[in-house]
């Protein structure tokens, strides 16, 4: 899915930002470790991914509820985090717009971007989630193919806010 146009990093950007973004910034479910009174704690989230293709990437949480999950992409804008306790909804958009840089003669490109994310419900343990925060993504690669995928490629996104649930 991102083999096309690399030698136009806007569009590759997009691309990983549309299928790479939830995984980060919803990862805020993992504050949610069980309870069900109105605490507020500040969780942090890491979204990793070394596979440009793969459209469900990990999620880490740290913080009040320290789990391993996965992000499911619903659109350009949500995403679904499920986890072992249940799942998270999450909307999320970039307040700058992204920078890509691309080097021909070494097929390297970088990308980065940074925005806030939203909290909008749950299920299971995170059935009344509802929380906000700030993100920021990071990306790298090598691609000279256009046809085909990068030949490396990384992509890590770090996240933290406050989740009430």
């Amino acid at each position: 899915m991102l083999s096309a146009h690399w030698r136009r990093p806007r569009c590759s950007v997009v691309v990983v930002v549309v299928i790479f973004l939830g995984v980060f910034a919803a990862v805020p479910s993992a504050v949610a470790n069980g309870g069900s009174g109105q605490r507020s704690n500040v969780q942090h989230f890491i979204g990793l991914s070394t596979d440009p293709s793969n459209m469900n990437a990990f999620v880490i949480a740290t913080g009040p509820i320290h789990a391993k999950g996965t992000d499911v992409t619903v659109s350009g804008t949500r995403d679904r985090f499920k986890f072992p306790r249940g799942t998270l909804f999450i909307t999320h958009h970039a307040s700058k717009p992204a920078t890509n840089r691309f080097d021909k003669v070494t097929c390297y490109f970088t990308f980065t971007e940074r925005g806030t994310y939203r909290v909008t419900g749950g299920t299971g343990a995170y059935a009344h989630a509802r929380g906000n925060g700030r993100y920021s993504l990071k990306g790298s690669g090598i691609a000279c193919d256009q046809k085909a995928p990068p030949t490396v490629f990384t992509i890590e996104i770090r996240a933290s806010g406050p989740l009430r649930f």
